[in-house]
């Protein structure tokens, strides 16, 4: 199922416009600590399905729905029979959405939606992952906008539900959408700009609030800090760049917008759990397993 695996990063390449990579997958082999650049969907169909991120080990059941957040190692271990639905999506294009680039903050590093807690709310998801299948290994026409279509519509069905739960402050519903709106915008920002020198005043002046104010609300929608969102995108790209074995670790981290090697190091080290060096070596000796 990895199709190219260099070291510990996967390279996955979407044969559709709708950038979206689908598997009805039943086999049964273990895939080893890896990351990619695209998020993931994770959804048992039978039996079990044993994934390892952010050095939690999740024991998925059937119906079970775990996003994994852009960029985050995982790996995963199989059961000798089973069926799963693996999707990845491409988060740069759903993030010109602006609404999308605020849930997918919320997903990281993961996010899982337990069966047993929502059967009905999983049964909606799965029925969507089961159209897109359908789309997916047919030939209709406007099979691509049928895909991003129903890719939507899933992300839509999911973030009104995680709004819906999320503690609001006594205000409008009208006043939460502007509010909404204004860091969906924001985020895509922070992504767009996040290897500049970017200042906490800055940016809670670019969503028109004081810098207390928009500091809780940040944390109060998004569930993280806008510090640690921002160094978030920062480790994303400088992962990528790490791929690339001709940079020295220097320059990735200038590149990257942190401005010293030695906070590189330790913030990576601290929010990965291995140094950019290390995460360079991660998986050398792994062959990736075939679909």
């Amino acid at each position: 199922m990895i199709e190219k695996l260099n070291g510990t990063t996967e390279t996955v390449n979407f044969t559709l416009a709708s950038n979206i990579r689908l598997y009805h997958n039943n086999s049964a082999e273990d895939f080893p600590l890896h990351w990619h650049v695209p998020g993931e969907i994770i959804c048992p169909i039978q039996n079990t399905y044993n994934v390892t991120v952010a050095d939690e080990i999740l024991y998925l059941k059937p119906h079970d729905i775990l996003f994994i957040g852009s960029g985050e190692l995982h790996s995963i271990t199989a059961p000798k029979e089973g069926e799963r639905y693996i999707l990845n999506f491409s988060t740069a294009m759903f993030e010109q959405f602006h609404e999308l680039a605020l849930f997918f903050a919320a997903l990281h590093p993961f996010r899982l939606l337990r069966y047993q807690d929502q059967p009905q709310f999983n049964d909606q998801l799965l029925a969507l992952m089961t159209r897109m299948e359908k789309e997916y290994f047919g030939a209709a026409v406007f099979r691509d906008c049928e895909l991003s279509s129903l890719m939507l519509h899933f992300f839509a069905v999911i973030g009104r539900k995680l709004h819906q739960n999320a503690p609001h402050e006594n205000i409008s519903p009208l006043r939460q959408k502007e509010q909404q709106e204004r860091f969906s915008m924001l985020c895509n920002y922070i992504n767009a700009h996040c290897t500049e020198d970017l200042s906490l005043d800055e940016l809670a002046n670019e969503a028109g609030f004081s810098k207390y104010h928009f500091a809780r609300l940040f944390k109060e929608i998004t569930g993280t800090t806008c510090h640690n969102y921002l160094l978030g995108r920062r480790l994303l790209f400088a992962k990528t760049l790490l791929a690339d074995f001709s940079l020295p670790i220097t320059e990735v981290a200038m590149r990257s917008g942190f401005n010293s090697l030695a906070t590189f190091n330790r913030i990576f080290k601290f929010q990965i759990g291995c140094t950019p060096s290390e995460f360079r070596k991660l998986g050398l000796g792994f062959s990736a397993p075939q679909e």
